[in-house]
C-alpha cells in the first residue's frame, strides 16, 4: 500500500512579456505514490518520459529529497516511487519544476516533517534558479514571482498569487520535438536596449492590469515581447508562424492571443470560446512547417501541490 501520494501541476511561464516573472498552473500532473521504505529508492514510472529516466538515485526527484535531508542534517531512507506523468519534458511546461517540488514533498513524507513554503523555495532553487514554474506547483493558481537578494547572499523567492479569470480558457499545441532550457537562456541578448526594456515593463504591468479589469481587448498586447520570444523562435520550426496569430486575434472568434510557454516547445493560445478551432489553427500552421504536434485543452489548476497520506 503506498504511504502518500503526491501530485504536482506541470505550468507555463513567461505569459509573454512577463519574463521570469509570472507563471500558470496547468492541468498536467506529476504524480508520485511513496511506497514501502528501502535504503535506497526506487522508481517506476508511466506516461512522458517513462523507459527514458532514470529509476535510481540519480533521478531528478531522488536528488532533491538526497539534497534537502543533508541540507537539513537529516538522514532518511529510500523508498520505491511509482511516477505517473503527464506533462511533456523539455516542452517548456514546466516537468523540472514539478520533479524538483515532488522531491520536495517526498522528503517531507519521509521524514515527516512539513516544510514552510520559504523553505520549500529555498531548497527548489538550488536545481532550477527562476521560481515562474516552481510557484505554480507548489500554490497552484496564477503566480507572480520576484526574487530577492537577502543579507546572507541566498536568494528568495517572493510570491503573489492571483486569481485566473475562469472566462479565458487555454489551448497548448505541444510540437513533437524538444527545446533545451540552459540552450534557450543561451539564446537570449546579455543587453538590451532602453526601448526594448520598456517595452517589455510595460506590457508584463498591462497583463496583471488586464487581468484584475477585465480589459480582455488588450490581452494580445499584454502577450508581445521582445526579450526572448523573438530569439527563441529561430530554434522551432512553426514558432514563429504560430506567434503570428498573436497580430491576428481580431480575424478569429474567441482569440486572446498566443505565446511561447516557457523556454518553448509548446505554443500557448488564451481564448473564451472556439478553444478547438484555435489549436487546429496551431496545429495547421506547425504542419505546413513539417511539424507534428499534440493539442490539448488544459484547466489552470488553482489548488497547486498535494500530499495525501494513506490510512494506517
Amino acid at each position: 500500500m503506498a504511504e502518500a501520494e503526491i501530485t504536482v501541476p506541470g505550468s507555463t511561464s513567461n505569459l509573454g512579456a512577463s519574463f521570469d516573472a509570472c507563471g500558470l498552473a496547468l492541468s498536467l500532473y506529476l504524480r508520485v505514490n511513496v511506497e514501502a521504505q528501502t535504503k535506497t529508492f526506487e522508481i517506476t514510472g508511466t506516461g512522458e518520459g517513462a523507459g527514458t529516466l532514470p529509476t535510481d538515485e540519480s533521478n531528478l526527484i531522488a536528488r532533491v529529497a538526497r539534497f534537502v535531508a543533508e541540507s537539513r542534517g537529516r538522514k532518511i531512507e529510500g523508498a520505491r516511487l511509482r511516477v505517473d506523468n503527464q506533462i511533456p519534458l523539455a516542452r517548456g511546461l514546466g516537468s523540472s519544476s514539478a520533479a524538483i517540488i515532488a522531491g520536495i514533498s517526498i522528503y517531507e513524507v519521509l521524514s515527516r516533517e512539513k516544510l514552510a513554503s520559504d523553505d520549500i523555495f529555498s531548497y527548489a532553487m538550488h536545481f532550477e534558479s527562476h521560481g515562474d514554474n516552481l510557484a505554480p506547483g507548489l500554490l497552484g493558481g496564477l503566480v507572480v514571482t520576484c526574487v530577492v537578494a537577502k543579507e546572507d547572499g541566498q536568494n528568495k523567492l517572493v510570491t503573489v498569487k492571483r486569481p485566473w479569470p475562469q472566462a479565458i480558457k487555454i489551448v497548448l499545441a505541444i510540437p513533437d520535438y524538444e527545446m533545451d532550457t540552459g540552450e534557450m537562456r543561451r539564446a537570449l541578448p546579455q543587453q538590451l536596449s532602453l526601448s526594448d526594456a520598456v517595452f517589455n515593463i510595460q506590457r508584463a504591468a498591462l497583463l496583471q492590469a488586464v487581468l484584475s479589469e477585465g480589459r480582455l481587448d488588450l490581452f494580445n498586447e499584454a502577450l508581445r515581447d521582445r526579450l526572448h520570444q523573438p530569439h527563441r523562435a529561430p530554434f522551432g520550426p512553426g514558432i514563429r508562424e504560430v506567434l503570428q496569430l498573436n497580430d491576428e486575434t481580431d480575424r478569429h472568434d474567441g482569440l486572446l492571443g498566443v505565446a511561447v510557454s516557457g523556454a518553448g516547445s509548446t505554443m500557448i493560445a488564451f481564448a473564451t470560446q472556439h478553444q478547438r478551432e484555435i489549436g487546429a489553427m496551431m496545429g495547421q500552421r506547425l504542419k505546413e512547417c513539417g511539424v507534428s504536434s499534440r493539442i490539448v485543452e488544459v484547466e489552470v489548476d488553482n489548488v497547486g501541490r498535494t500530499v495525501t497520506y494513506s490510512e494506517s
